[in-house]
């Protein structure tokens, strides 16, 4: 094996319940409960110098996407954390109290180790599903590729924090305390015919979405929503949009909607939430890449992929 993709491929072999989905999602839907676990690790998902209250922020909010991406809101979590020096637990535990607050989220139970080297941090998350669990495979030749919320915020954070640690800003924020989209979530499931979170770049999760859903999925670079702070940091050219379409991190929302739905879907969202078009899912296989019209070649790496 490889890498993930190989290895999720393995456990295929024991997923075979339904609640599992086939392990083609970031979630299982037990009853009217969804599931799902997330990890975050020292050097690969925060670096050693983020506060630790942001660090819990992060591990929070990272696994709680998971419930928003199929509509489902939380109502508790369980910890899997690696102990370390008194003060940083201390700290941790302040950041893990204000985003459990936040979420209207308890903290059940879970378990500490102690071991040396980087930590890994876990969270299991269990949410009460809404009316409909959408999932990556509902997508059809036809529907609207829609995006909630901004994309490469967080890798143009994370690229100004590699600089300079104590840089601060929106970008900063954005890559330290993304936010999961708890109330957008809910307002796509009953509509959208497929959703997930943007956590790995958007290039390589709409391809997971168009192999899920048997489709060929087309996405234009020019309507993709970039923030002004990304736009002052990295600019608005092609090379720009590319670096925030692979990123990762952004934890923005991907749905892909009949004709005429977004009508429907607008009525619910919450004030100042921003639901863009950025292309279509047509007849075929893959992604595909345009800029105005132009087709554009796919990049190399299309995200962020787990690899031994």
């Amino acid at each position: 094996m490889t890498g993930e993709l190989d290895f999720i491929a393995a456990l295929r072999a024991l997923a075979t319940a339904p609640e599992a989905r086939g392990l083609d999602d970031d979630a299982a839907l037990l009853g009217g409960l969804v599931l799902t676990h997330d990890m975050i690790a020292e050097g690969v998902h925060y670096l050693a110098t983020d506060p630790p209250e942001r660090v819990a922020e992060k591990l929070v909010a990272v696994t709680l996407s998971d419930l928003a991406a199929k509509g489902a809101t939380p109502v508790v979590v369980l910890l899997g954390y690696c102990l370390g020096d008194g003060e940083w637990d201390r700290r941790f535990l302040a950041g893990l109290a204000t985003a459990l607050a936040d979420y209207d989220c308890k903290l059940l139970g879970g378990d500490t180790i102690a071991v040396p080297g980087a930590r890994v941090l876990g969270l299991t998350a269990i949410g009460e599903a809404g009316e409909r669990v959408p999932d990556r495979a509902g997508g059809r030749a036809g529907d609207g590729l829609w995006l909630i919320g901004t994309l490469g915020d967080s890798a143009a954070g994370l690229a100004q924090l590699l600089a300079d640690p104590a840089a601060t800003g929106p970008l900063v924020d954005a890559c330290q305390r993304p936010r999961a989209l708890i109330a957008e979530g809910c307002a796509l499931a009953p509509i959208a015919s497929a959703m997930m979170d943007v956590s790995d770049g958007l290039l390589i999760d709409a391809a997971r979405m168009a192999r899920a859903s048997g489709v060929r999925i087309v996405i234009d670079l020019a309507l993709i929503p970039l923030s002004p702070a990304f736009r002052t940091a990295r600019g608005d050219d092609r090379a720009a949009r590319l670096f925030a379409a692979t990123g990762g991190d952004d934890y923005a929302l991907l749905a892909a909607l009949r004709p005429g739905a977004k009508a429907k879907v607008t009525k619910c969202l919450p004030s100042g939430a921003q639901m863009v078009r950025i292309g279509e899912l047509v007849a075929g296989a893959g992604i595909a890449l345009i800029d105005d019209g132009e087709p554009v070649e796919l990049p190399e790496h299309l995200g962020h992929e787990h690899r031994s």
